[in-house]
């Protein structure tokens, strides 16, 4: 059985004229520094879902035109990028929408903001199980404020990646933890001006909290970076 991979032979095939189709292999390989996940079995899975529909040589190789191409990388940006389920952009693509082109402006960032998410809807944008979800949201990672909202897709991929590397939901209680006793820090500071009943005083409040969350994510960074130079020696 061939492997398909983006061989060589079906490579040959093509030099003797203008490159008009790509193995799937070239394409991953074509796509893969802007979107640093993108795997074979990422666009089997699309293919499945029949958000792209290939063609296929005698031998059952997939071929992509650069129409295909272009519309895969329109895929990987709604989803990677702009965190849409798959569901809502094979509904843009069977409505038309030009390939390359994208609604990122304010319209759609007030729709993602407003967004909320099924589990189901959630697990599809980051493609993954069901499960998964799930189990975020039983520890309490996701789905905090009751929805699950574009924040909790973006927490979910995050701990998705994470869990590449065997850190499953249930070890990330510790850092929820974590997070919730910084919190408690930042609003016991901030009290008299969140309590101030005065609406200015309160935002400000708010954005210095913000403030405050961006200085101890970069100070955690840096600390980390310290404890890791330190594995080796």
């Amino acid at each position: 059985m061939a492997v398909e991979d983006g061989s060589s032979r079906l490579t040959m095939m093509e030099n003797g004229g203008p490159k008009d189709h790509y193995t799937i292999g070239e394409v991953v390989t074509r796509l893969r520094k802007e979107f640093p996940t993108l795997s074979v079995s990422k666009v089997r899975y699309l293919e499945r879902r029949r958000l792209i529909n290939l063609t296929r040589t005698r031998g059952g190789y997939r071929l992509f035109s650069p129409q295909d191409v272009e519309l895969l990388k329109y895929i990987l940006t709604l989803q990677d990028k702009e965190y849409l389920p798959l569901k809502v952009i094979k509904k843009r693509i069977e409505g038309g929408m030009p390939v390359g082109t994208s609604d990122s402006g304010g319209d759609l960032s007030r729709v993602l903001e407003d967004k909320t998410y099924t589990r189901e809807e959630l697990a599809d944008a980051i493609d993954s199980e069901l499960r998964f979800v799930e189990e975020l949201q039983s520890v309490g990672v996701v789905g905090r404020g009751g929805d699950l909202t574009q924040r909790d897709v973006e927490i979910a991929r995050m701990a998705l990646e994470m869990a590449k590397y065997g850190i499953q939901p249930r070890h990330l209680r510790g850092i929820m933890a974590a997070v919730e006793r910084e919190a408690a820090m930042f609003k016991q500071i901030l009290n008299p001006e969140l309590r101030s009943g005065d609406e200015q005083r309160v935002q400000d409040a708010v954005n210095k909290a913000r403030h405050l969350a961006a200085v101890d994510s970069r100070l955690k960074e840096l600390m980390m970076a310290s404890a890791i130079d330190n594995f080796a020696s």
